[in-house]
C-alpha cells in the first residue's frame, strides 16, 4: 500500500487526506499545531466557541462533492442554515443595506439605495452569472499547459462578458455611479485578498455565488465541518499527528522519500502533500537545490494577499436586532483600500466584517451573551513598518468606538471576554508567508488558473500541493475542489 505524508491539517489536507483513504492509499497527516484545522480553526473559552477564520459557507455543492466523493451525505451529517440576508451592509452616514439571497428583497432594498436601481440590479446579477459560468470552466480542472487556459474560445468569452474590465468600474457603470451600491455589489473580490479597484472583473461571478447560490451556516460553526472530517479521518484509518512540525521534505535523486520533523524523527513516504502555504513550502521546507523552478527570487516577486486584524468579543447581552453578518464601509472607502494594498499602512477609517453567529446558534455562547467577531483588512508584513504590538489596541478602540454607533452605546461595558488576532499571529501559527489572512497568493489573473503555482512540482517527483496556493485558489469551496483535483492527478500518475 503506497504511503501518502501530508503536510498541514487544514480543511484541504483533511478532505484530500479522506479521498486518499478512499482509494486505498495508507496516509498520514502531519499538523504543527496542536489542534488541527490549519486557518479553519476555533477558540473555545469562557463558554463561547468562536471560529477563528471562515464564519460562513458559500459555494456549498463543493462541499456536498467532497463528501460524495468517499460515500457521505454532508446533510445527513452536519445541520446547515442558510443566512438570509446575507449581509447587512453599514455605511458611514448611519444607512444600512441588507443584501438578500431573495431576488424580491434584495430588489426592494437597493430601490430604496436609489429609486429605478433594481432594473440595473437584475442586469448586473445576470452578467455576473455568465462570469460564473466562465470562471467555473477554469476552477474546475487541472492544468497541464498554457493552452488549457489560453484558447480563441476562452478569449472570446472572456471579451463578450467584459470579464477583463476593472471590477469597481464596472459595477459602478451598472449602478449608474451610485456610491452605495458600488461598495455593496464589488467588496467581494477582498475575500481574495484583491482590492476591487485593482480586481478584474471576472471576480463579480463571487458576488453571483453569494447572492445566487446562497450562504450556509453549519449549526457549531465552520469548525463543526473540521469535527466532523476528523471524526470521519479517525475511523477510516487515517492517522493525524499534531504537534508534528515538518522541518524538511526529503528528496534524493530528484523524488520524494518522505519528511523530517522538527524532533529529527523521519518518517517515509512513497508521495507528499503540502497543505502547508506554499511559498512557505518552497522556501522552508525544500533546499534550494531541489526547487529550480521555485527560487526566492521568483516567490519574492509574487503578489501576496492582504492580511487582517481580528478581534473576538464575548458580550453579556443579547442584541435580537443584530444580523448573522454585517459589514461596515468607512467614509472615504478608496483610501481605505490604498493605504492597505498601496501605502502598506493601516487605514485611518477602518473597514470591517462583523460575524455575530449566536443570531442563528445561541448555542455558541452562554445564555443571553452574544458572540462578535470583527475583521478589519490589514496590510500584509510585506514592506509594511506596522509595529503591530502597537497598533493592535487602537485599533480595538476604533473598532470598539464603531460597535457603539451601530449596536449599542455601551457596548463595551458588557464585554466578558475578548480575544484578537494580528498579522504576526498569522504568521507565525500558520507560517503564512508575511502574515496573509485569506490565503498567501493573491488572486490575480496571472496568479489564477495555468498562471497559478500548479498542484504538481515541476521538478520533484512525487510532491504536490493542495490548498489556497494552488489552483484554483482562495477560499473554503476553491480548497474542497482544490482536494478533488490533487486526488484526481495523483491517481491518474499512481494507480
Amino acid at each position: 500500500m503506497q504511503h501518502v505524508v501530508i503536510i498541514g491539517a487544514g480543511m484541504g489536507g483533511l478532505a484530500t487526506a479522506l479521498r486518499l483513504r478512499h482509494q486505498g492509499f495508507r496516509v498520514t497527516v502531519l499538523e504543527k499545531q496542536p489542534r488541527p484545522g490549519g486557518r479553519s480553526n476555533v477558540i473555545t473559552e469562557a463558554g463561547f466557541r468562536v471560529d477563528t477564520g471562515p464564519t460562513i459557507l458559500v459555494m456549498k455543492s463543493a462541499f456536498e462533492e467532497m463528501y460524495r466523493a468517499i460515500g457521505e451525505d454532508i446533510d445527513q451529517r452536519l445541520t446547515f442554515t442558510q443566512i438570509d440576508p446575507n449581509y447587512r451592509i453599514y455605511y458611514h452616514d448611519d444607512t444600512h443595506l441588507d443584501l438578500y439571497s431573495n431576488m424580491a428583497e434584495l430588489a426592494r432594498e437597493v430601490e430604496k439605495i436609489e429609486t429605478g436601481s433594481a432594473e440595473r440590479l437584475f442586469e448586473f446579477i445576470g452578467a455576473a452569472a455568465r462570469k460564473y459560468a466562465l470562471g467555473m470552466d477554469f476552477v474546475d480542472r487541472n492544468f497541464n499547459k498554457l493552452t488549457d487556459l489560453a484558447n480563441p474560445v476562452a478569449g472570446l468569452r472572456l471579451l463578450q462578458t467584459s470579464a477583463h474590465q476593472n471590477l469597481y468600474r464596472q459595477v459602478r457603470r451598472f449602478f449608474n455611479g451610485n456610491d452605495k451600491l458600488t461598495k455593496a455589489f464589488s467588496f467581494h473580490s477582498m475575500f481574495l485578498g484583491l482590492s476591487p479597484f485593482e480586481a478584474l472583473a471576472m471576480y463579480s461571478l463571487i458576488t453571483y455565488a453569494d447572492v445566487a447560490l446562497g450562504m450556509w451556516y453549519p449549526e457549531g460553526g465552520i469548525y463543526a465541518i473540521i469535527e466532523d472530517l476528523l471524526q470521519l479521518a479517525n475511523e477510516r484509518g487515517v492517522e493525524i499527528r499534531t504537534n508534528s512540525p515538518v522541518d524538511e521534505i526529503l528528496i534524493e535523486q530528484g523524488r520524494v522519500v518522505g519528511v523530517r520533523l522538527g524532533s529529527g524523527e523521519q518518517v517515509q513516504a512513497d508521495l507528499v502533500i503540502s497543505n502547508a502555504d506554499l511559498p512557505y513550502t518552497y522556501t522552508h521546507l525544500i533546499k534550494g537545490q531541489h526547487r529550480k523552478h521555485y527560487p526566492d527570487r521568483r516567490l519574492e516577486q509574487m503578489d501576496y494577499a492582504c492580511s487582517g486584524y481580528l478581534l473576538y468579543l464575548g458580550i453579556d447581552k443579547r442584541y435580537d436586532h443584530l444580523r448573522h453578518q454585517a459589514l461596515y464601509f468607512s467614509e472615504d472607502y478608496k483610501a481605505t483600500l490604498d493605504d492597505i494594498f498601496v501605502n502598506k499602512a493601516i487605514p485611518e477609517q477602518p473597514s470591517f466584517h462583523m460575524s455575530i453567529p449566536t443570531v442563528t446558534d445561541p448555542s455558541l455562547a452562554p445564555p443571553a451573551h452574544t458572540l462578535i467577531y470583527l475583521l478589519a483588512p490589514m496590510p500584509n508584513l510585506d514592506n509594511s513598518d506596522v509595529d503591530w504590538e502597537a497598533a493592535a489596541p487602537r485599533l480595538r478602540a476604533q473598532l470598539l468606538d464603531q460597535l457603539e454607533c451601530i449596536i449599542d452605546p455601551d457596548i463595551q461595558e458588557h464585554i466578558v471576554w475578548e480575544r484578537d488576532y494580528t498579522p504576526l499571529d498569522f504568521q507565525q501559527d500558520y507560517n503564512a508567508v508575511h502574515g496573509t489572512a485569506f490565503g498567501s497568493l493573491s488572486q490575480g489573473f496571472f496568479q489564477s488558473a495555468y498562471f497559478r503555482p500548479h498542484n504538481k512540482a515541476h521538478d520533484i517527483n512525487g510532491l504536490y500541493f493542495v490548498g489556497q496556493g494552488t489552483y484554483p485558489g482562495i477560499g473554503m469551496p476553491m480548497v474542497m475542489i482544490s482536494s478533488r483535483l490533487v486526488t484526481e492527478r495523483v491517481i491518474e500518475e499512481w494507480c
